[in-house]
């Protein structure tokens, strides 16, 4: 960061403060740490968004399942229109009556027995309550299996993060690794610059041949279509981690690598893979869901019994209907379907076995993936520890090469070659720095130990 120091000879205003924190502010807005790049991947790339949205729902459908403990109470209501009126037409039993009783005429004494029962217009409205009471263990098997399915859909949730953090790291430390390119390949600019002024020097002067002076030009031209390569690879890796992270708001990273150390045992790390990774826990919580899934499917033997009453909250021609209320208990119980049953069980069973191969396997490729991560930081360690070495030779060869020049008993392209090739080690210095943090990135992120890495950085 650059801090402009203004010499004022009066006391500086309170606006005139608030500019300078302005411009800090500012100042610090142009670099990113990781931690920061972190903070700002969970709260604004838009696949976690939708994940976290996925999330939500998946936590509104586990409550929505615990509505099968509760009574159902609804409304219903009709007006129909029948095809005729219902009668009884009990005429003939009235004149049987008025001749037991020496009636001469049963219509005029005893009047029309043609009578309805039923208008052809009718209507009703009841209150209606319904309340499962016993499913045979199928409603807490399920609420189970909804409770099951949320915590999936967490770890799922968290392993959308995981994976866009170790992208995030990848990127991040491709970013500084292209940044650390870049300043070699400027220094490496400015030092064949400075050869192949003083190369023309000598040349001016007939110290050397002129074509002394054409190797420096050439390695000056070399050297600044490098520069301008390693321009590009900044350009595009900072664009890359400007779009994981959704933000414009840096133009540089300011995160330092870790320097490569020497590891625990590779049995420790296997120890806490198998015990924190997360695709590990899906399987898991998928054995778990294919266990209720067979009590579920056990529940199905069982009869369902279940509360159910109405009340009558309106009615409109129905003289036969008096009452207002009813309650009862009804049962249903399935004794054969056609061997259904016995099939859905079987195969939630194999799905149980299915989800036990699998756990098994994932163990294994585990441990083996712990172990190609725990190789590669091995390997990396052991070579930046040799190109250090390397580094310190080069730099003496290539002072050597200098001073060998400029007496007069050297060549320039001994000088361009040894230049070159301190620039070679520096950059698989580099590289090899910068591996050792990706991979080592990826491998906390895979533990469960995303904080502890980032707060190391």
């Amino acid at each position: 960061m650059r801090i402009t120091y203004l010499n004022l000879v009066f006391k500086p205003s309170k606006s005139i403060v608030y500019l300078l924190f302005l411009a800090t502010s500012i100042s610090y807005s142009q670099q990113l740490t990781l931690k920061e790049a972190h903070s700002l991947l969970l709260s604004e790339n838009g696949e976690i968004s939708a994940s976290n949205f996925e999330l939500k729902a998946v936590n509104e459908e586990h409550k929505a399942t615990k509505s099968l403990y509760l009574p159902k109470v609804g409304a219903s209501g009709s007006y129909l229109r029948l095809d005729e009126d219902i009668k009884v037409d009990l005429n003939p039993q009235r004149n049987m009556i008025g001749g037991l009783l020496q009636i001469s005429n049963p219509a005029l004494v005893l009047g029309d027995w043609n009578v309805t029962l039923q208008e052809k217009y009718l209507g009703f409205a009841t209150a209606d309550l319904d309340m499962v009471l016993f499913a045979g263990g199928r409603i807490n098997a399920v609420n189970k299996a909804s409770e099951i399915k949320y915590q999936l859909a967490e770890t799922h949730h968290h392993l959308k993060e995981e994976e866009l953090t170790v992208k995030l790291i990848n990127y991040y430390f491709k970013l500084k690794l292209a940044e650390e390119a870049l300043k070699l390949r400027e220094e490496v600019y400015q030092t064949v610059l400075l050869h192949n002024q003083k190369a023309t020097k000598f040349f001016e002067n007939g110290i050397i041949p002129e074509v002394e002076t054409l190797n420096a030009k050439v390695a000056l031209s070399n050297a600044k279509r490098e520069l301008l390569a390693a321009k590009k690879d900044v350009s595009l890796a900072l664009t890359a981690i400007q779009n994981l992270i959704g933000t414009t708001n840096f133009k540089t990273v300011s995160s330092a690598f870790i320097q490569p150390t020497i590891l625990e045992p590779l049995a420790d790390f296997q120890e806490d893979m198998l015990s924190e990774n997360k695709q590990l826990k899906t399987i898991q919580q998928n054995y778990k869901l294919a266990k209720v899934g067979v009590k579920v499917e056990n529940s199905e033997y069982f009869p369902k019994v279940a509360l159910k009453g109405k009340y009558v909250l309106w009615k409109d021609n129905l003289p036969l209907v008096d009452t207002k209320w009813f309650a009862g208990i009804g049962v249903k119980w399935e004794l054969f379907d056609g061997f259904k049953r016995e099939h859905q069980i079987k195969a939630s069973k194999f799905k149980v076995a299915q989800v036990e191969q699998l756990n098994k396997q994932a163990k294994l490729n585990l441990l083996t993936y712990t172990e190609k991560l725990y190789n590669t930081l091995q390997k990396e360690l052991e070579q930046y520890e040799s190109l250090t070495a390397d580094q310190a030779l080069a730099e003496k060869l290539r002072y050597m090469r200098m001073r060998a020049f400029e007496e007069g008993t050297g060549t320039s392209l001994e000088v361009v070659d040894a230049t070159l090739k301190l620039t070679e080690i520096k950059l698989y210095k580099i590289k090899a720095l910068c591996q050792y943090n990706i991979t080592y990135g990826e491998l906390m992120v895979q533990l469960g130990k995303t904080a502890t890495f980032l707060n190391q950085i």
